[in-house]
């Protein structure tokens, strides 16, 4: 009876275990998928705004040339976009060493407040002036620079190894879920009321997910009150337990940089997010100005091609982490070419197609786009399993892949198709499938199946035993701790 009002921590903890059994990681990582598709989504809605605002006949401007208020030209469509880029940039690398230092808890719930406040907040700043607007811009993409750094963080800590591929597959899938949730959604309230309410909405359901992330999660499963001792085993199979806090805070850069199949994962980013950005970013203007969609129904038609990468991604990752018979390297090779050629294939047979059929103009983008989902099996899935503890810097970089793509992809489109027509549209698609070809190429000559050398513990021993002798030059008596580090048996 006592227990029942004021029980004991032991009955406490058995209760919260017994909420979710052994799959608190899978809550867990839904959490962190509905946060990371929120950051996402804040920054495409913008893309729908700017077509639902130019079919806004109410808000006009009082000045003699009698041009709409909330009209966006080309050149400040592209400086809109570019403006994410860039602050993704400038902040990846502060962002992944913050992370590495005190975790994703405290850093990603406050970028994802950074973000929900900034998307709640661009209504206004568009009123008040176009600078006003690329400000609030900027802070949309400094936030957007913690996704990738998240998901390498959590799937080092958290993912059961087993696991790893279905984790990697549906953490990196907020790419396609959020297009796929954003376009629909936004299509709906750009109809019952008007563009601001696009923003209001984004805002608020992403200041809702992450205050309840930032009360849910623990930078590591150990300090969950809902994981048990048989869930924690799990995760704990095939993880480095001898590596202090001050070890995994050090991380390689030299060594990292120098490895070639590191940038193979890089590269292979750069070639993915090409397709993405020309994709995701500028689908909408594709299907409304190219194919002649109508506004209201331009949100569900641009939500097909995202939706079906999302459930491809979803089916590769799993299918990969079932593929046992296959070396990991292989595997990597064959599920990056399958998306890469794959998708390259289907655009090129979109560049030579008319506009006069529209709907199969959507079905082979639809299948471009499902067969790029393919990904989770290839590059995605090697940055973690190359990299294992090191995972939040590795995979965090492959951010530099969407951002950089991000800053140029969208003057590339807006310079080939000033007057949005199939024939300008097919040079779009031919240069997005030669660099995936290319950057496929590079990743299958250099990546490799197995974690690389720098995240073994023998790689790290060697590293505290060099440190000591080099700080023994400097104070003779850490020598004598170098000699017992040496002496310590193999088995620690």
């Amino acid at each position: 009876m006592a227990d029942a009002v004021f029980p004991t921590q032991a009955t406490a903890q058995t209760r919260y275990i017994s909420l979710f059994g052994t799959r608190t990681r899978f809550v867990v990582m839904v959490l962190i998928l509905l946060c990371l598709t929120s950051i996402w989504s804040n920054i495409l809605a913008f893309n729908f705004a700017v077509i639902c605002m130019d079919d806004d006949d109410s808000e006009m401007s009082t000045s003699l040339n009698g041009t709409r208020k909330t009209h966006f030209t080309s050149t400040q469509n592209s400086l809109a976009m570019s403006i994410v880029a860039i602050a993704a940039l400038l902040g990846n690398f502060p962002i992944v060493q913050l992370v590495g230092m005190v975790g994703i808890r405290t850093v990603f719930a406050g970028l994802g407040i950074l973000s929900a406040v900034s998307t709640l907040l661009i209504p206004l700043s568009i009123r008040m002036g176009f600078y006003y607007f690329l400000a609030i811009r900027f802070l949309q993409g400094f936030a957007f620079a913690a996704n990738f750094p998240v998901i390498g963080s959590f799937c080092a800590k958290w993912s059961y190894f087993k696991q790893n591929g279905l984790f990697v597959s549906s953490l990196v899938a907020y790419v396609q879920l959020s297009p796929a949730i954003t376009m629909p959604a936004s299509g709906a309230l750009c109809s019952a009321f008007k563009w601001p309410s696009i923003f209001y909405a984004h805002g608020a359901v992403s200041l809702l997910l992450f205050v309840t992330y930032a009360l849910f999660y623990r930078n590591s499963p150990q300090k969950h009150p809902f994981v048990g001792n048989v869930e924690l085993k799990k995760i704990s199979i095939g993880k480095i337990a001898t590596i202090d806090k001050r070890a995994l805070k050090k991380v390689p850069y030299g060594a990292i940089l120098k490895t070639p199949a590191i940038w193979a994962v890089w590269v292979a980013a750069i070639g993915n997010f090409t397709c993405v950005n020309m994709m995701f970013l500028f689908s909408p203007v594709y299907l409304s100005k190219v194919l002649g969609f109508p506004v209201h129904s331009t949100g569900i038609t641009a939500a097909l091609p995202p939706f079906l990468q999302f459930m491809s991604k979803l089916i590769c990752g799993a299918v990969s982490d079932r593929l046992t018979c296959l070396p990991e390297g292989i595997k990597f090779r064959i599920f990056n070419s399958l998306a890469f050629l794959g998708s390259a294939s289907f655009l090129c047979l979109l560049a030579f197609m008319g506009d006069s059929h529209k709907d199969y103009n959507m079905i082979v983008l639809g299948c471009a786009a499902a067969m790029l989902g393919a990904t989770t099996g290839g590059f995605f899935k090697a940055g973690p399993v190359l990299s294992k503890q090191y995972s939040h810097f590795v995979t965090g970089n492959i951010s530099l892949g969407i951002t950089i793509t991000m800053l140029i992809v969208p003057f590339v489109v807006n310079a080939l198709t000033p007057h949005n027509t199939q024939e300008e549209w097919k040079w779009v698609f031919l240069i997005t499938g030669a660099v995936m070809c290319i950057t496929n190429i590079f990743f299958v000559i250099f990546v490799r199946g197995e974690p690389c050398e720098w995240t073994s513990d023998s790689f790290h021993r060697a590293s505290s035993v060099a440190d000591l002798e080099r700080n023994s030059v400097r104070n003779p008596t850490i020598s004598t701790v170098s000699r017992h580090v040496e002496d310590v048996p193999e088995k620690l």
